[in-house]
């Protein structure tokens, strides 16, 4: 392993001397160059990207399908009974968070990582606890079979942000 990678290595998992406990408390504070408020999205659901392919799969499903499915036939999430409402957003809440999760787990690299960048060993347990309950399957072994990460990249893109950072806070001349 070379000198950068090995700064760049530590840069990433050192936890500065005081144990910060959460993942947010070693961000860095916000700058305004990073003020979207000047440049805002057509609306709350931004270009409608995702509301539209939702609606485009949804609405051309068999009607019996739906109706099995929903167990009412709706042309719109706002024909849809509350309830059911309410459990597609409460299940698309749960499995984004988990599927979060998953990410970050195979971004560091599992459960070790996850705890020397800042998570609770008790707080991984538990997602591992969520994520095999709705998966069947632990994080590190299951595979979404219509997502797949592209590691090497991701993993460089973070060295080279991680030496950036180092070079302009004068660790390499």
């Amino acid at each position: 392993m070379g000198q950068a990678a090995r700064w760049a290595a530590y840069l990433r998992f050192y936890l500065p001397p005081n144990e910060l406990s959460q993942p947010c408390d070693t961000l860095m504070a916000m700058t305004e160059d990073l003020d979207f408020r000047s440049d805002k999205s057509e609306s709350a659901e931004g270009g409608r990207v995702a509301v539209n392919r939702w609606s485009g799969y949804h609405h051309n499903l068999d009607e019996d399908v739906v109706a099995q499915a929903f167990s009412t036939p709706a042309q719109s999430m706002e024909e849809l009974d509350p309830e059911i409402r309410d459990a597609i957003a409460a299940d698309a809440l749960e499995r984004s968070e988990l599927i979060g999760f998953w990410v970050a787990w195979h971004l560091a690299g599992g459960f070790d990582n996850l705890e020397r960048g800042g998570w609770h060993r008790a707080t991984i347990f538990r997602k591992i606890r969520r994520f095999r309950a709705t998966y069947g399957a632990h994080p590190d072994e299951f595979v979404f079979p219509w997502m797949q990460l592209d590691l090497d990249t991701a993993w460089s893109e973070q060295i080279s942000r991680q030496l950036e950072a180092a070079r302009s806070r004068g660790f390499f001349a």
